[in-house]
C-alpha cells in the first residue's frame, strides 16, 4: 500500500516541482499534464467553483503571477491516502511568497514579501 500511495504523490511532483520558483510556462505544461480538461476545481471564494485546468490557470494562478512575480511556493507537508470509496488523494500544505508589487484581488500592493499559506486537496482517478 505505501509504495501506491508514494506513487500518487509522485504524480504532483512536477507542478509542485514547477511551482517552486513558479516559472509560467513549465507551472502551465505541468498543470495540463495532469489535469483532464474536464477536471473540477473547487476554490474558495471569490474563485468558486472552475472546470479545466486553462480556467484554473487564468483566473487564480495567473493574476497571483502578475502580482507577485517572484512567486514560489514552499510545501511544509505533502501527504497521500486511499479513501473508503477508492479514492486516491494527495494533500499539501505550505506558502507562496514573493514580493507583493501589483494589486491582487483589490488589495493594494505593499511592495514588500508577502506569505499565502495554502492548503490543496487533489483526488485523482485513473493517474489524473
Amino acid at each position: 500500500m505505501s509504495e501506491h500511495l508514494s506513487d500518487i504523490k509522485a504524480l504532483i511532483a512536477p507542478l509542485r516541482a514547477a511551482q517552486y520558483n513558479f516559472e509560467e510556462g513549465a507551472v502551465k505544461a505541468a498543470l495540463f499534464a495532469l489535469c483532464d480538461g474536464d477536471t473540477v476545481f473547487h476554490h474558495c471564494h471569490p474563485f468558486g467553483d472552475l472546470i479545466g485546468a486553462e480556467a484554473f490557470y487564468d483566473a487564480s494562478y495567473a493574476p497571483l503571477l502578475h502580482a507577485v512575480p517572484d512567486l514560489e511556493r514552499r510545501d511544509w507537508i505533502v501527504m497521500s491516502g486511499s479513501s473508503e470509496h477508492g479514492d486516491d488523494w494527495v494533500g499539501c500544505a505550505g506558502h507562496y511568497t514573493g514580493t507583493f508589487v501589483a494589486p491582487w484581488l483589490d488589495i493594494a500592493p505593499t511592495g514588500h514579501v508577502v506569505h499565502m499559506r495554502f492548503h490543496e486537496f487533489y483526488r485523482f482517478r485513473e493517474g489524473k
